[in-house]
Order: structure tokens, then sequence, then C-alpha cells
């Protein structure tokens, strides 16, 4: 097994363990105070935020350990037009994300750490390079591609939520149709990159609400990106992404009969 592959497995088995430890801090009941001693009833108030407080204090020990053990990408003075100093800020922040996986403090500090990327210059843009550019991507974050892209969908998720859906929607029309363009009908699409369509579909989705697409405004598929010449594969890709959450709402019946609206409007 290579050390890659082996300290993400030590880091799964690690967020279980701290998972489970520091839930049973939390909800370990306190010991029955006396009933002669009434101040240790005024107290007891206290217990929560002190559980709260050692498992901050544990959480951030642990995301500081499994730190100095990620390996460290080696990253060029110039890469994708981008200098290594900003490269740097993003994947400093997605090794941080990466950090708390599994820790009860995983999704306050992954939208902390969201936020700030978004905060500098280019954090968006290198975000969006990383999905649309595979080669950018193995040359910034090395070992860490796969985690990167992964982050990369939340940063350009968050930025729509906040308003600027440009992005989101460019890079998964970009892929979209690099998909379609490599789809040679042989075999199936990369794994790896439909996965990362498919992700961006439902952070689209999930940003703008279903009832935006239970209204029947096709134009939101086009905005993702979708098109009647693109290869049959992706377009299933759409398909099945807007039936999971228009069945999940409506009905497999209704559903149904709203994807295949969309899909031809």
């Amino acid at each position: 097994m290579s050390s890659s592959k082996k300290w993400r497995s030590r880091l799964v088995l690690a967020a279980a363990v701290s998972l489970a430890a520091s839930l049973a801090l939390l909800w370990w009941p306190a010991p029955p105070s006396p009933a002669s001693a009434p101040t240790q009833k005024a107290a007891s108030p206290a217990l929560p935020e002190q559980a709260r407080a050692q498992m901050e204090a544990r959480a951030a020990e642990t995301a500081r350990q499994r730190l100095a053990k990620m390996p460290t990408p080696v990253i060029a003075q110039r890469v994708g037009g981008y200098t290594r100093e900003e490269v740097g800020v993003v994947l400093g922040g997605y090794r941080e994300m990466l950090s708390v996986q599994g820790l009860y403090n995983q999704q306050y500090t992954r939208e902390r750490t969201v936020a700030r990327l978004l905060e500098t210059p280019h954090g968006a843009q290198i975000a969006a390079k990383t999905l649309t550019d595979p080669a950018f991507a193995r040359e910034a974050f090395g070992d860490f591609q796969a985690e990167a892209r992964f982050f990369s969908i939340d940063v350009l998720k968050t930025a729509a939520r906040k308003g600027d859906e440009r992005l989101l929607l460019s890079t998964a029309d970009t892929l979209a149709r690099e998909l379609s363009r490599l789809d040679t009908g042989t075999g199936p699409l990369d794994k790896g990159r439909a996965a990362d369509l498919r992700d961006l579909m439902h952070a689209f989705i999930e940003v703008k609400g279903m009832d935006a697409f239970a209204n029947g405004d096709a134009r939101l598929l086009r905005d993702m990106g979708y098109s009647p010449s693109l290869s049959p594969a992706v377009k299933g890709l759409y398909d099945d992404t807007l039936f999971f959450h228009l069945k999940r709402q409506f009905g497999r019946e209704r559903a149904t009969a709203m994807t295949t609206a969309l899909l031809d409007g």
C-alpha cells in the first residue's frame, strides 16, 4: 500500500474513533449530586460548556496531528498562471478542511475556511480550474488532487449561495462539454470527472431550490451546461441528477414528467 493510501486509511479510522469519543464526552451523564449539596446543583449547567471546551481542545489536537502527518506537495514557482503563494493558500485551506474530517467541528471549520478562501483574490478561480483542468489539479495538489476537487465544489457552491453563480455554472458547462467531447460511446465516462459534474449539479440545485425547477424553467438546465447536442451518457447525468431531486419532493410519476419536460424544453 502506498504512503498516500496509508495516511488516508489512518485518517478515516482516526475520524471514526475521534467522533465516537467526542460524542461520548458530550453526552456522558454527570454523576448525581448529593441532596445535601445544593451548591453542586447550581454548578451543573456549566458541564456542557466544559465538555464542549474539552471537545474543542481534543479536535484541535487531532487536526494538528493529522496535518503533521500529511504529505506536503511541492508546488512549482508558477502553476497554471498562478504563483506558488496563491496556490499554496488554497492548498493550505484544503489541508485544513481535510484535517477535521469526522470531527465534531468539521462543518464549522470547513465553512470558515471556505469563506476565507473566497476572500482571497484568486481562491474561487483556482477552485474552478482545479475542476476543469486535470493537469493543473495534479500539478497544484499532487496526491491531494481528488480531495482538492471535492473541496473546490464547496468553494463554488458557497460563492453561488452568496450570489455569484458564474464560476459554478461555467465550470459545470466546461466539464459537460469536455466529457461529451471525449465520450466515444464505447466505454464509461471518466469516473472522477463525471462525479464532479454530478456534484456541481447537486450543488446548483440545492442553491436554487426545487421550486425553481418545479416551475418548468428549462433555462436553469442550460445554465448548468445541458444541451441536446451532448453525448447520451452526459445527458444521462443531467437526467439522473434532476430526477433524483424531483422524485424526493414530488414522487416518481410526477418527477418523470417534470424531468422530461425540462430536458426537452
